[in-house]
């Protein structure tokens, strides 16, 4: 029985906007969802029909579904180098291409410099498809265009991916390849001047000096200790949880004070123009709530990839729970 093949060197994908944009899109479809709950359930009023809003909420329902998932792809988005293959990791699919196969690692764009102005699913800074090249398909797993991108090829299958530091990658590979000494087939790495040939260039952070690869750790325990060590974020959670816990609290203690019937909001001349009930006022505190619970999940993702990611989430959280803060002191005081 053959042993199982053990990581030598894991590395992630290259930093993109590629994760501002989608965490962006699917904080606008949850939102969504969430508003046309509401309208459902009579929790809000609503001009819009019960067809409509069932409309609404079944398609922004599964958009937030299917961003959520591309979420994860993009966040648990890696490239590992064995002792026996390249592992490509997208979600929950691992793609290996053979060492004892490869031709050819390296620079993306002079061999697919024809297709470099095609659109790739699925939104900048993150490319997960299929591209056409003269020489056959190739899967496109990365989070840079084209002009960033390596080539891995095996002759027979193609593979386009961007890992952060492709310099380090390539000398893995290619100390793995060289391991190995088996094979049939001629294979041409990149180094560094070829990179620099292809327009790569030091500056590019994605280029860098080698340093020893720190050893592979599981995902569970690789995102804990990053999270827990970054005191900007663990500051913003503690803000967020404080103002969220104090917007139930505080509306727990005044509402028995309130009167049955409020003015919610008034119009341009400064007068009310919807009344609601008492009730009607714990729809801030429950929004604000699924909107906390949701950004600190995907700020806990994004944090070990995306530190700047993580932090614009939980201090967006921070405004949202801020703004909410605002609307009930203004409607109970």
């Amino acid at each position: 029985m053959r042993a199982p093949s053990s990581i030598r060197y894991r590395a992630r994908a290259a930093p993109s906007a590629g994760g501002l944009i989608g965490l962006g899109l699917f904080g606008v479809l949850a939102a969504t969802a969430v508003l046309a709950v509401l309208g459902l359930l009579g929790v809000t009023r609503s001009t819009l029909s019960l067809p409509i809003l069932w409309v609404v909420f079944l398609v922004s329902g599964v958009g937030t579904v299917g961003m959520g998932y591309l979420l994860v792809g993009y966040f648990s988005l890696g490239y590992d180098v064995t002792d026996r293959s390249i592992r490509i990791r997208w979600g929950g699919r691992i793609d290996e291409v053979p060492l004892d196969r490869l031709t050819y690692a390296g620079p993306a764009a002079p061999l697919l410099g024809g297709a470099m102005q095609r659109w790739q699913p699925f939104w900048p800074g993150y490319y997960v498809g299929w591209l056409r090249s003269p020489f056959g398909r190739v899967r496109v797993a990365a989070t840079q265009p084209i002009s960033r991108q390596l080539l891995l090829s095996t002759g027979t299958e193609h593979w386009a991916i961007s890992p952060a530091q492709p310099v380090i990658f390539l000398e893995q590979v290619a100390a793995a390849r060289r391991q190995r000494e088996v094979g049939t087939a001629e294979v041409t790495i990149a180094g560094r001047e070829q990179l620099a040939e292809a327009g790569w260039t030091a500056a590019f952070p994605t280029v860098g000096d080698a340093r020893e690869p720190r050893p592979a750790q599981d995902f569970a325990s690789a995102l804990r200790p990053v999270f827990l060590r970054d005191p900007v974020a663990l500051g913003l959670v503690a803000l967020s949880l404080g103002l969220l816990v104090g917007l139930v609290v505080f509306l727990v203690l005044r509402s028995v004070h309130l009167p049955e019937t409020l003015v919610l909001h008034w119009n341009a001349a400064g007068l009310p123009d919807r009344i609601g009930t008492r009730r009607d006022l714990w729809l801030l505190p429950i929004v604000a709530a699924i909107v906390t619970i949701a950004n600190l999940a995907l700020a806990f993702l994004a944090e070990p990839l995306e530190r700047f990611a993580a932090r614009l989430l939980l201090a967006g959280t921070v405004v949202v729970l801020a703004l909410t803060w605002i609307a009930l002191l203004t409607i109970t005081l």
